[in-house]
Parts: structure tokens; sequence; C-alpha cells
């Protein structure tokens, strides 16, 4: 990539790079670079000294790394980055959540079970299934050597299924630092979208603990 193809140009997370970044609270080096693309303030302009400095490597090796992450498209290059939602987190969850689920209902809960938010969901609903997602992050802690090292499943999120093996309501876990959060959503998940980047943005820069 020569300096005209990079100049004046910013890095923007994608939603898998967001994604990959929050499934699992393994460290590695693409993790601890995304995570600190996502709890970032302002939209970021590239440099390799910047990247360098995120990744905490040597020039050979940050360079081979946002390279590895631009070629899986966890981040990408772009001349007008998306705005960073500045709203307090109360304030933002309502419509960042709403865009989630093709049927509009979608909770937000922390690992104690309590609902932070949510959108088409009755309270006493959302609050239910808030408990139900503490509930099973505890039991697949529980599982976790079976299901994440022996069978090699990645992440730690659960399904009520439908007979056609369609998700009624799913169940995905949030890691963040030490915090970890479960996005209950019914019916189809909408994570592929900039939606799903700035909800988990906006909770890495207040949650977020290195």
């Amino acid at each position: 990539m020569t300096s005209a193809t990079i100049q004046n140009q910013f890095i923007q997370i994608c939603p898998a790079g967001a994604f990959y970044a929050t499934v699992g609270s393994e460290p590695d080096d693409a993790r601890a670079l995304l995570l600190q693309l996502l709890s970032s303030d302002v939209s970021l302009p590239f440099s390799e000294e910047l990247v360098m400095e995120l990744s905490d490597l040597e020039r050979d090796e940050a360079q081979e790394l946002f390279q590895k992450l631009q070629d899986k498209n966890f981040i990408q290059l772009v001349k007008n980055p998306s705005r960073v939602i500045s709203e307090p987190l109360e304030k933002a969850l309502p419509e960042l959540l709403a865009g989630l689920s093709s049927s509009g209902k979608v909770a937000l809960a922390d690992d104690h079970g309590f609902c932070l938010g949510s959108t088409g969901y009755e309270a006493d609903h959302a609050d239910a299934l808030c408990a139900l997602a503490a509930d099973l992050s505890s039991l697949h802690e529980r599982h976790r050597l079976l299901l994440n090292r022996d069978l090699t499943m990645m992440g730690e999120s659960w399904g009520m299924l439908d007979p056609v093996g369609l998700s009624q309501v799913g169940f995905w876990v949030i890691h963040l630092g030490h915090q970890r959060f479960v996005l209950v959503i019914d019916q189809m998940p909408k994570l592929n979208q900039g939606n799903y980047v700035d909800l988990l943005s906006v909770l890495a820069r207040r949650y977020l603990d290195y």
C-alpha cells in the first residue's frame, strides 16, 4: 500500500471485526488492536506509527497484523468514517438495539442479569429474558472447556431454535475486558451493520477495562 493510497484515510472497524473483538476474552494481538479501535473516542487517521503504538508491535509485525485484519474484512480504510456516537449509553441504547433484530425486539443484559436496555419487549419480558441470559452465560462458563477447547467452538452464544433450526431468540455474549454482556435478539439477528459496531463502541468506551 503506497503513501498516496492511504493519504487522509481513517481506520474503520467492520462488523466482523467488532464481533471478533468481543466474541471471546482470550487475549491475542488482533483482538487487542480491535478493542483499541473500538474504544476510541474519535475516528483515527491511519499511519504506520499509530498502528505500531496501538498494537505495541514493531513495524513489520504491526504492518503484517494490520494487513491480516484488512484481508479478513475486520477493518477498512475510508475517506469518510462513520460518526462516533457521543450520546450517553442510556440515551443511545434504544435506537442502537432496535436495528439488531428482524422483529425489532432486543434486550441487553449485564453478567448479573440486569436489563441495561430493551426495545420491542414488554418490560417484564425483557427483565425475565435478561435473567435467563445470565443463567445461560453461567452455564456456558461451567462447560467452556468442553465447548471452546475440546470441541473448538468459537463464542458463547446460545439460541432457542424452531423445528427447522431457525432462531426464535438468541443470546449473544459480548466480552469487553473483564466485563461480560448478553444481547437477547428475537428472530433473525442483524449484526452485519453499523448499528452493531456503534453499540459495541459505546459499550467499550463505557465499560472496557484493560
